[in-house]
């Protein structure tokens, strides 16, 4: 349920000319540490501040994916030693601590007279904290319909907190619903399902940026069982790409990672996917047919809830894990192909246009 006093956010873009360009502008810094759905959608914000002639720069960790996703976009960046902390071991629990001690030394300098910008995850902490200790302005964005557990501590010490989805359940503080900030390519997808000219059918298995175990799995179950007029395509994940690649057989197709996923989508006649916040709001950008998986070991089991709202605002069936037998997936593929069932789906697609709104009308 939304909270109350959560509303959507509707004002138009602002005109950023001439007056603008008298008035100082802030420097905004922005964790997207993390995976592909903190990364993303902190990459797209930073690129329309950059627009606006804003100063960004953006903290990623060297070595990871999203050093060279910045790089991609032209950002600053500076580098932080940021570390996950639930799941972890009690030794890797201490050199979370002491990575954190550190990256909020090293964001001092950075932070005093600046904004900061979060994107979630454990990445976001050490910009928090030191946010806080130089009594700067920080603000929040929330992908996820449960809040993620950096959301919950620090919502109160935040200037607004944007919410990619609604929630499902209530914040005592303000928020905004924005819609979750995507790239350009996918917004530039095909808007409705048509016919191809290819006679084979072609199921999509996106399992994002770190991939999906069993995704991956349930994907060489169908390729025995699916008739010869289906093509498979596996975005594995680099850590399962070889022992995928060695069990597929020739009309299975698999991409450890990529770059460019709306190429995968665009041609896709069904997806399956887990309901990560960003994933999921990329493919329903593109209008097509996906089954939702969500991951049942997910924190607060949030990847439920973000498919639960999928499922209700676009050409998506949610499946969970216990009952997504090759079986019953593969009679929800027949279903999908032969309904094709066109549906507008209903997401916003100027996300971080409202964000950089709000940002650059408070500061």
């Amino acid at each position: 349920m939304r909270n109350d006093k959560c509303q959507m956010s509707n004002d138009k873009n602002t005109d950023y000319t001439e007056k603008r360009t008298q008035i100082p502008k802030p420097k905004i810094i922005i964790s997207g540490v993390g995976t592909g759905g903190h990364y993303f959608p902190a990459v797209v914000v930073a690129h329309e501040l950059l627009k606006r002639r804003v100063g960004v720069l953006v903290l990623v960790r060297q070595g990871y994916k999203e050093e060279k996703i910045a790089h991609s976009y032209g950002l600053d960046i500076s580098y932080t030693k940021a570390r996950p902390f639930y799941g972890k071991s009690i030794f890797q629990k201490v050199i979370f601590i002491l990575s954190l001690m550190y990256s909020i030394y090293k964001l001092g300098s950075l932070t005093k007279k600046s904004i900061g910008l979060t994107f979630g995850g454990f990445g976001s902490l050490p910009l928090i904290i030191s946010c806080l200790i130089n009594r700067s302005p920080f603000y929040m964005f929330e992908p996820n319909r449960i809040p993620g557990r950096a959301t919950q501590l620090f919502i109160s010490r935040a200037q607004k907190v944007f919410l990619g989805l609604p929630l499902a359940t209530s914040l005592k503080d303000d928020c905004i619903v924005t819609g979750i900030p995507i790239r350009q390519e996918f917004k530039s997808l095909e808007k409705k399902y048509s016919k191809k000219t290819d006679p084979y059918k072609k199921i999509l298995f996106y399992g994002g940026s770190q991939g999906a175990q069993r995704l991956n799995r349930l994907a060489l179950e169908l390729q025995r069982i699916l008739s010869k007029k289906y093509k498979i395509v596996i975005i594995s994940g680099e850590r399962d790409y070889h022992w995928v690649n060695s069990k597929r057989n020739g009309r299975t197709e698999v991409v450890p990672f990529t770059l460019t996923p709306w190429s995968e989508i665009e041609e896709a006649d069904v997806i399956i996917s887990r309901s990560g916040a960003l994933a999921g709001y990329e493919i329903l950008s593109s209008n097509k047919p996906v089954i939702f998986i969500p991951f049942p070991f997910a924190v607060d089991d949030h990847q439920y809830y973000n498919a639960e709202y999928f499922s209700s605002i676009g050409n998506a069936t949610l499946i969970h894990e216990k009952d997504a037998t090759e079986k019953i997936v593969a009679e929800k593929i027949t279903e999908l192909i032969q309904k094709r069932v066109e549906r507008k789906t209903e997401i916003i697609s100027d996300a971080e246009q409202r964000i950089v709104d709000v940002i650059l009308k408070e500061n």
